[in-house]
């Protein structure tokens, strides 16, 4: 009975793994692309280019693009926020 067994399942799961072949081909190909994306929103020196609408009062409707790395930009995030916050604090205690 185990003998029938083990033949069964040594001749079933070939056809089992072609089967599910190309659906778990597919999925292991979306789960290694969303890991690639997640190492790359994690990675500090990826560069990022942000488009910003050009100076107020300048005749060039061009807008500006600045590129800097992820970590510049937390950078610049940070220091905004810490100058708001500071700002706030201090107009309280007025």
């Amino acid at each position: 009975m185990k003998l029938i067994n083990l033949i069964a399942c040594v001749v079933a799961a070939p056809l089992m793994i072609a089967a599910a072949g190309p659906d778990e081909e597919a999925a292991a190909a979306a789960a290694a692309e969303k890991m690639k994306e997640e190492a790359g929103k994690n990675d500090r020196n990826v560069m990022i280019c942000k488009k910003f609408p050009p100076p107020t009062g300048t005749r060039a409707a061009r807008k500006r693009q600045v590129c800097k790395s992820k970590a510049e930009w937390d950078m610049l995030d940070k220091d905004r926020y810490d100058t708001l916050d500071r700002v706030q604090r201090d107009t309280r205690a007025q």
